[in-house]
């Protein structure tokens, strides 16, 4: 294997000397051109000026001229902004206003643009308030000349104040001009009372509801119970069996307290019988669908029984390692022994 391989790397004479000439050959090639460069001639110096000069001229004249043409614009634009100012001025209807309470269209009667009208109706139907005349410079976009010829008609009244009239269960805000702070739709009002600006309230009343007799309607038409609310009530109570106090009706799923405490006033129990569950026959899923109860304890009461035979009477439930004194007093009345 040696041999082949020494006879590619081997050459003859022949092979020596052709190598060698080509060798040579490039060279040659390589440096001739150094040899024979042209020679270089004289710079014009008459012509590099002139050419220098011109392209001078040239940047300096187009940019005065964009220059020219960018104040001609802005002057145009500004002349005509100013015609159009003067124009929309001189026709312009001024009168006695208050800036937070006329609309849109009398502001441009006022000489103000549409676009500088609708942005001060906006702001003052998001709550804003001009509270003084000098208010009126802080308006974005207002004309110092507009503002020296709004000012002198400028009245800004009372604030009115909101209050709420409730229709059913659901209520509506509406607004009274002239009526106090004091003067309020929950307040409770003797008939016929009549406010400083000569309207006449009555106290809004609300029935006294049964918590165990009252159907979702007659929740539903208690102050913040909804159709929804008054489902879950009716659900909840039927689940318990009954309420033995009103103040069960508190431990409703969704029940806010707030709103427990505004119909806590209004609810009565004219007679408690709750449903009772028989602790000896009852099965484990009877049982934990009471919601004193649940599947941990009914586990428990079921394990109870097969471990000691039937219950002999409700307090031996303070037995179970759930129940402490507070939860058997609340399940209690719900459970019986037979």
């Amino acid at each position: 294997m040696w041999e082949t391989i020494r006879g590619y790397l081997t050459f003859n004479r022949k092979e020596r000397f052709g190598v060698l000439f080509l060798l040579l050959l490039m060279v040659v090639l390589f440096v001739l051109p150094y040899f024979f460069r042209p020679a270089a001639g004289s710079p014009d110096t008459a012509a590099y000026e002139s050419m220098k000069q011109g392209i001078q001229k040239f940047e300096s004249g187009d940019s005065t001229g964009q220059k020219k043409r960018q104040q001609y614009q802005s002057v145009q634009s500004s002349s005509n902004g100013e015609q159009r100012y003067q124009n929309k001025a001189a026709s312009a209807e001024l009168f006695i206003f208050d800036p937070n309470t006329i609309s849109g269209e009398q502001w441009q009667r006022l000489g103000l643009s549409e676009r500088l009208s609708q942005t001060i109706r906006h702001y003052v139907d998001k709550g804003g308030r001009f509270r003084r005349a000098e208010d009126l410079r802080k308006l974005y976009g207002l004309h110092a000349d507009d503002y020296d010829r709004l000012l002198p008609y400028v009245r800004i009244g009372p604030p009115a104040a909101p209050v709420r009239a409730h229709t059913g269960y659901y209520s509506k805000a509406i607004t009274i001009s002239g009526l106090k702070k004091a003067d309020s739709f929950y307040k409770a009002r003797s008939p016929g009372f009549s406010g400083d600006n000569g309207l006449m309230y009555s106290a809004k009343k609300y029935r006294m509801t049964d918590v165990n007799a009252a159907d979702s309607a007659a929740w539903a038409l208690l102050p913040g119970i909804g159709e929804k609310l008054a489902s879950r009530i009716v659900h909840f109570r039927g689940m318990l069996g009954g309420f033995m106090q009103p103040d069960q009706v508190g431990e409703t799923f969704g029940l806010a307290d707030s709103t427990f405490q505004k119909i806590k006033p209004w609810l009565t129990l004219r007679g408690a019988s709750p449903d009772q569950i028989d602790l000896n026959h009852a099965s484990k899923e009877t049982l934990q669908l009471h919601p004193y109860i649940r599947w941990k304890l009914a586990k428990l009461i079921t394990d109870y029984r097969e471990q000691h035979g039937m219950f002999h009477s409700v307090d031996e439930l303070l037995q179970l390692a759930e129940i402490n004194a507070a939860r058997f007093e609340k399940i209690k009345p719900y459970v019986i022994v037979k």
